[in-house]
């Protein structure tokens, strides 16, 4: 692994259970993985993995957001879960001290070498949409539609200015600087109009100077190209492009897109039944993937090269066996191996090691050495 000075975020570790009708839901499974100063690690997986929670847990709001729907559920016995969860905290135990699997958030998130797991709320709060910003899915529902997107896109510096020591003038200022490092058309024009009086793409562009007010460290963007045209996901990724280009900014860009996280990643994280399978440098774990979920998720949706590769090498064309694991029961042993052509028994029957397999490359897998070269 990279030098600690290096490293931005290191998640280690990491568990986010949430309760339900159905039992336990392990979201998130012992995932670790850091991010770099100035660098954009892509999420990728299939839909349900466990990435939106992974970015919960680092925002600091998983437990609220879990917390909230297990309440609404008028369930005795989850209500008992959490009570237990907080009781475990304000003791400094785990789960493990506990003996009983509790819901919430476990393991390490460090952020500028401060752990943040565990951390107060209050403190919490100066960091989360300060030093750490999100991009949340679907446009529409982020933004509010009767704001003008000066006030919006300002929002979260105010917020944070509890002394009010900015000058309203530097404020707006900051506003445009944003908005124009965008590219937002007409922003002198424009910015007391309202989001309905834009595109969609617009929207996305004032969504990510909105997560730029305050100059972060991080920021986490979670699917900005879902549910667009090909024209807009384009201008999108243009907007996010620009960031990298002039901001030393680090970036968590979580999609199950591959065309979008090899155009934007520098490394890639793989995500499957709550764990990562395989991390490394993202042209080594998109053209030439170790892990069999990697290979049968770009398989499933081929770039032209792995398609001409797929011919080379006489593989069939396919999409993933089988459904995803419910996180509520999950298999035994290796979270893919019901999905797995390269299945065998200790693959059913053990949990495999995350290990660095080569450097600042890691994978989640048994078998990595004897499976045939991709």
């Amino acid at each position: 692994m990279s030098e600690q000075k290096d490293i931005l975020l290191r998640v280690e570790d990491l568990r986010a259970y949430y309760t339900s009708k159905r039992g336990t839901v392990k979201a998130v499974q012992d995932v670790s993985f850091h991010i770099r100063h100035g660098e954009t690690v892509g999420l990728f997986g299939e839909s349900g993995a466990g990435k939106t929670s992974v970015a919960l847990s680092i925002l600091g709001i998983f437990d609220q957001v879990s917390r909230y729907y297990a309440s609404m559920a008028s369930d005795k016995e989850h209500k008992e879960l959490w009570q237990l969860r907080d009781e475990a905290r304000n003791k400094g135990l785990t789960s493990e001290d506990m003996g009983v699997t509790l819901p919430g958030v476990e393991g390490h998130i460090w952020f500028k070498g401060e752990d943040l797991v565990g951390m107060d709320e209050e403190e919490y709060r100066k960091i989360r949409g300060y030093d750490i910003t999100y991009i949340p899915q679907g446009t529409r529902k982020a933004m509010n539609p009767y704001t003008p997107i000066d006030l919006q896109t300002a929002e979260s510096l105010i917020i944070h200015d509890e002394d009010n020591l900015l000058p309203e003038r530097y404020i707006l200022r900051r506003v445009l600087e944003v908005l124009d490092l965008v590219e937002l058309a007409d922003v002198d024009t424009r910015k007391k109009q309202k989001p309905g009086q834009f595109s969609q793409g617009e929207d996305q562009r004032i969504l990510i100077a909105m997560a730029l007010i305050t100059n972060p460290d991080l920021l986490i963007m979670d699917e900005p190209t879902t549910a667009v045209d090909v024209g807009v996901q384009r201008r999108i990724l243009e907007a996010i492009d620009l960031v990298k280009k002039n901001l030393d900014i680090g970036i968590l860009l979580i999609s199950n897109d591959q065309g979008v996280i090899a155009e934007m990643s520098d490394r890639v994280a793989v995500m499957t039944g709550g764990r990562i399978v395989e991390f490394g440098d993202a042209e080594r774990v998109l053209k030439h993937p170790g892990h069999p979920f990697t290979r049968a998720f770009v398989m499933s949706n081929p770039t032209m090269e792995i398609m001409r590769r797929i011919r080379e090498k006489g593989l069939v064309l396919r999409g993933i066996p089988g459904e995803p694991p419910d996180m509520a029961d999950p298999p035994s042993g290796c979270v893919f191996h019901p999905r797995c052509d390269y299945c065998i028994d200790i693959c059913k029957e053990k949990v495999p090691e995350y290990r660095e397999v080569d450097d600042d490359y890691w994978i989640f897998c048994h078998r990595y050495e004897e499976l045939p070269e991709f």
